[in-house]
């Protein structure tokens, strides 16, 4: 599963594919002027943000991240799955992980997280969520949903205590667009 080239002004000689759970990891070689040149990139599913908002308060969630050893402060997200839309996945994982229904779902734009390295796309949505039910967790996933004021989030940005780069880019788009 490699990216399809079309653009490449590089020349592959040599190409390593490894899936490995949840990514392919990808070793190509360039030849440029006769020398090797080695690249190594990730491949990930294309994933969705949302910033949810119910009344006057944003709904985020604290989850454990493995990979930092941390709890962190973000907006619920996830992969989408084969055959479904940005839009379908974006409702799904925020009743999954908030257990929000959304009334009014807006596209907010597709953004990349750290394309030097990876193909992860995100679709970024804003949410105005009327409902909630029982959320629907995987076991994987250690989640608190906090509900935070309006006029308080931007102070979380601003000190630092909300890190999630595609959550504080879709914050200030979402802002504005005047929709918080």
């Amino acid at each position: 599963m490699t990216l399809n080239r079309k653009n490449s002004p590089y020349k592959v000689v040599k190409s390593e594919v490894h899936n490995i759970g949840r990514v392919t990891v990808v070793k190509d070689t360039f030849l440029i002027e006769g020398d090797e040149y080695p690249y190594t990139y990730v491949i990930n599913k294309d994933s969705v943000c949302i910033i949810p908002i119910v009344g006057d308060q944003v709904i985020a969630i604290e989850q454990y991240r493995y990979t930092l050893d941390q709890w962190m402060l973000e907006f619920p997200a996830g992969s989408v799955d084969d055959g479904e839309s940005s839009e379908a996945a974006a409702k799904r994982e925020l009743e999954e992980e908030t257990g929000y229904i959304s009334e009014k779902l807006i596209y907010l734009g597709e953004y990349y997280m750290n394309q030097g390295i990876s193909s992860a796309k995100c679709d970024l949505f804003f949410a105005k969520c009327i409902d909630k039910k029982e959320e629907c967790r995987e076991k994987t996933e250690f989640i608190k949903t906090k509900l935070i004021p309006i006029n308080q989030f931007q102070e979380l940005i601003f000190s630092n205590q909300f890190k999630l780069l595609i959550g504080i880019a879709g914050w200030n788009k979402a802002q504005y667009m005047g929709l918080v």
